[in-house]
């Protein structure tokens, strides 16, 4: 070994430790994860409650409006609410169109979702995010992979996609966005088109920096959402009148939560409370 070689060695080493620890701190604190429901962790998707070591909530900082109380019923018309359309995919200074408008989560995962965010969501602390993974097998190699986080700040629900649709072939990646659902894989190909009571938002820097703020954010007026939204196509009576669904006065909505609720939509408690939230908001 020579002297010259030991001396780059030497001034190599401090250089090291300097990357090491810069990737260190960016990286930061793993994120803690709790388990909310026997039904929530299953193999291929997942629902459970998230919170960090960081301190997000620094002064000033505001807690999210947690435990939250939402049925099952009241969870659909909304999950079915979201809309996406891929980003086009433009070269050097040629812009390409957008994709079209997508419902965000199928069928299967609206059932599953609704069910399983009720569950966590009572349980959730005001420092905790509920967050979600969802994969869909392409092949026997690849594995389309959608997670992200939700949370409650006064009247609105915020929804955070993480990734959406990712396609996955190595099973560390998919481990890693399973720990940590709002890491992101690659840059958002997908962005969220906001129907009614819906706007794009941003974060503020101290909760972005945890939530990753280069990821599509929306948030929802849920109240109206629950009641705007039509049901299932399978709920609706062959037989009704588009227009029935299509009044937006108090009188409608009205007519329109009855036949929800004559068709085995809602429970009867559910109905009685839908009911009031719509007088109380007269």
């Amino acid at each position: 070994m020579t002297p010259g070689w030991k001396d780059k060695r030497a001034r190599s080493t401090p250089l090291l430790m300097m990357a090491v620890l810069a990737v260190v701190v960016s990286l930061g604190a793993a994120p803690v994860n709790r388990v909310a429901c026997g039904m929530c962790e299953e193999p291929d998707r997942f629902v459970r409650l998230q919170t960090s070591t960081n301190d997000r909530y620094a002064e000033g900082a505001q807690p999210f409006s947690h435990p939250f109380r939402w049925s099952a019923e009241q969870w659909k018309p909304i999950l079915r609410s979201v809309h996406v359309q891929k980003r086009g995919q433009g070269l050097l200074f040629f812009s390409a169109p957008n994709g079209p408008v997508q419902q965000a989560f199928t069928p299967a995962e609206v059932d599953y979702l609704s069910e399983t965010l009720t569950r966590a969501f009572v349980q959730a602390q005001p420092s905790e995010l509920v967050v979600f993974g969802l994969t869909n097998s392409k092949t026997q190699e690849m594995t389309e992979i959608t997670t992200g986080a939700w949370f409650v700040k006064g009247t609105q629900l915020h929804l955070i996609l993480g990734n959406y649709r990712e396609i996955v072939t190595m099973s560390n990646v998919r481990n890693l966005v399973w720990q940590d659902p709002l890491h992101m894989i690659a840059g958002s190909i997908y962005e969220f088109v906001p129907g009614p009571h819906q706007s794009l938002t941003q974060e503020d820097d101290r909760i972005g920096n945890f939530l990753t703020p280069e990821a599509p954010q929306l948030a929802l007026t849920y109240q109206p959402l629950s009641l705007d939204v039509l049901p299932a196509e399978g709920g609706r009576d062959r037989g009704s009148s588009p227009s029935a669904y299509q009044d937006s006065s108090l009188e409608g909505k009205l007519k329109r939560l009855k036949q929800i609720h004559d068709d085995g939509l809602i429970t009867d408690d559910e109905f009685i409370a839908k009911k009031k939230t719509l007088l109380d908001g007269f």
